[in-house]
């Protein structure tokens, strides 16, 4: 019988390095899981299968993996023992693998209407969106924002996410504006952590000032979402602005690559380095 008691965050926090550096495909069949996704452990705007996340974070902790099958109460036992661990673990029922959507009745967007099925969609988004505002530094992937606001509005289109999200965004950001409450579309991020190329043109459309850097401008509305919708585990004090830390990775990576790249010029004298005055502080 596995022993998930030993099992810390740290562990966790391994087995989604793993996960990422893998992918899913080969994570999953790796270890011999299923793509279950009636549970998700929701981390850095990304969504994990929570048992085979849990049941590789036993093989960090023990040496075994805790197989699909050693889950006596299916993915209860996940969600649990993560949240104990503090992590996100939610529910999701995306719109391709759901019999029936929460409508009841499936419609096709290409029957609904473009205006009304990105308004039903638009509707759907602020439900979700104000779900993870409501926990600290809790954020939406596209791609799950996608399928659920089919699954809730219950219109469901074969068109690629990435020909339609970045307009139910737009409505969202408008819609936010009006009702003069933070951007809850900060809180929706692709796989890096980033808002997207489309956020800053939504800001501007919905507010007349474009951010000259859009995820800087992303995290500052995220931050006053969580306060202003109340969020759970919010910091005494009221918390900071942050970027998501995949892409605040990226970017400090970025930021050492150019320093190294920089020329260093030297004093033609002593040959020691010149400061960015231009003069040797020992021979000028």
């Amino acid at each position: 019988m596995p022993n998930f008691g030993v099992v810390t965050r740290d562990h966790v926090i391994s087995t989604l390095d793993e996960y990422d550096e893998r992918g899913a495909d080969d994570f999953l069949s790796g270890y011999g899981f299923g793509d279950g996704r009636e549970q998700v452990l929701r981390h850095e705007g990304r969504s994990y299968d929570s048992k085979a996340i849990l049941g590789v974070a036993h093989r960090y902790a023990t040496g075994t993996v805790a197989s699909d099958s050693a889950f006596t109460d299916g993915t209860e036992d996940a969600e649990k023992i993560l949240s104990a661990l503090g992590f996100d673990v939610a529910s999701v029922q995306p719109a391709e693998v759901v019999d029936r959507p929460a409508t009841g009745e499936w419609r096709e967007s290409a029957e609904v209407g473009v205006s009304e099925t990105q308004a039903a969609w638009a509707a759907a988004a602020r439900e979700v969106l104000l779900d993870a505002a409501s926990r600290y530094q809790g954020v939406v992937t596209y791609k799950d924002l996608s399928q659920e606001v089919q699954y809730r509005a219950g219109i469901r289109t074969k068109q690629p996410m990435r020909h339609w999200i970045g307009g139910v965004l737009d409505l969202v950001t408008a819609d936010s504006a009006k009702r003069e409450e933070p951007l809850l579309s900060s809180l929706c991020v692709n796989i890096e952590g980033s808002v997207g190329e489309g956020y800053a043109a939504a800001v501007a459309a919905a507010t007349g000032e474009s951010p000259s850097d859009p995820d800087v401008h992303a995290a500052g509305e995220r931050l006053a979402c969580y306060r202003h919708f109340e969020a759970t585990d919010l910091p005494r004090g009221g918390g900071a602005p942050t970027l998501m830390p995949k892409l605040a990775a990226a970017r400090e990576r970025a930021r050492k690559a150019a320093i190294a790249e920089r020329p260093i010029t030297k004093c033609p004298k002593c040959n020691l380095q010149v400061p960015t005055s231009g003069a040797c502080d020992y021979c000028d």
